[in-house]
């Protein structure tokens, strides 16, 4: 006579705690024993109820084991994909920052690069203007040395306070550039926060165990 197990039976077997396996196999023992002529039947009986007690306390204790072996395996798995996913998050922070970091700097060089070209532009602009205009004695304009050194004058303190302006409107530019980065690292930084806060709470539902 065949024994019925019920379908799947191995994959059933194999899926249930040492424990468990170990508990089925000391009950079937006891069944047998009852199958020896020797056996006293009424004592068999009364070991047997006292048996399944620790048989069925066995199994509970083996599964409560298993279920609390399965939600800290959950957790971990949980925490290392939060820690994966913050490193990753991080690592994107970091190489937006090193882009908009080179960005600030490409640009900051090229208004200097600007600045001084300009710089070198004026500073031969007014030695032309300078060597044009300079007094020759056998020219006979009187008076013309002292008209073009106040002309002179007033060009250059123009050309100063251009000079000056572009350098603070340079300045002005770099100032907001560096604060519109210091804006973008603190709302980055925010996120990063409000994401691990999202991600912190753990719930795990682990199905009941089926019966072998």
């Amino acid at each position: 006579m065949a024994l019925n197990v019920g379908p799947d039976f191995k994959q059933r077997w194999l899926n249930v705690p040492e424990a468990v396996r170990q508990t089925f196999i000391d009950d079937l023992g006891r069944v047998c024993d009852v199958l020896n002529p020797s056996t006293d039947i009424q004592q068999w009986l009364a070991d047997d109820q006292k048996q399944q007690q620790v048989s069925l306390e066995k199994v509970e204790t083996a599964y409560a084991d298993l279920k609390a072996q399965l939600i800290e395996d959950a957790r971990i798995r949980k925490q290392l994909a939060l820690e994966k996913a913050l490193e990753e998050k991080r690592a994107a922070e970091q190489a937006y920052a090193d882009q908009l970091k080179r960005d600030e700097e490409m640009r900051f060089a090229a208004q200097t690069q600007a600045l001084a070209m300009m710089q070198h532009n004026l500073d031969r602009d007014v030695q032309n203007y300078a060597a044009r205009y300079h007094k020759n004695p056998e020219t006979g304009l009187v008076g013309w040395s002292a008209h073009s050194s106040v002309n002179e004058g007033q060009m250059l303190s123009e050309l100063e306070s251009v000079r000056v302006r572009l350098e603070l409107e340079a300045e002005t530019q770099i100032e907001s550039a560096v604060a519109d980065f210091r804006e973008k690292l603190k709302i980055a930084a925010k996120e990063e926060i409000d994401y691990i806060l999202a991600n912190s709470s753990f719930s795990a539902h682990v199905p009941e165990h089926n019966e072998l």
